[in-house]
């Protein structure tokens, strides 16, 4: 062997070396979920505190009525049209999606959303 090929096959066979049990872990099975540990040494298992949800914008109202803008689906979407159906079915922010366009999946509850086919037609107007 090579000078250079004696470490990389003794470091090789290094970590196909089993693992000694660490030895300061009191059991192999993960504390349950939603506990903690109490105090070292008590044994006990606490629940943990419920964390308060926090809600983004958009996601605590409800503000956008889509069905208030469904005349509008099979014109053009033009400026005048996009900025209509908002204030049908009053939301306070609007995204068009243009045909297979990609969007994020998050949820608005305030947003609208008017989907366009090929020809910039709208095919589906949606809350979120």
């Amino acid at each position: 062997m090579t000078r250079l090929s004696m470490p990389i096959v003794l470091l090789t066979l290094a970590a196909c070396a089993p693992m000694a049990p660490n030895a300061s872990s009191k059991s192999d099975a993960p504390p349950e979920a939603g506990a903690v540990e109490g105090s070292p040494g008590s044994g006990e298992v606490q629940p943990v505190p419920e964390e308060q949800i926090r809600v983004g914008p958009g996601l605590g109202e409800e503000t956008c009525n889509a069905e208030a803008a469904q005349s509008l689906v099979g014109r053009s979407a033009s400026e005048a049209v996009v900025k209509q159906a908002v204030a049908a079915s009053g939301a306070k922010s609007v995204r068009v999606i243009p045909h297979d366009g990609m969007v994020t999946m998050d949820y608005r509850g305030d947003r609208l959303n008017i989907q366009l086919d090929e020809q910039g037609k709208i095919v589906a107007i949606t809350c979120g």
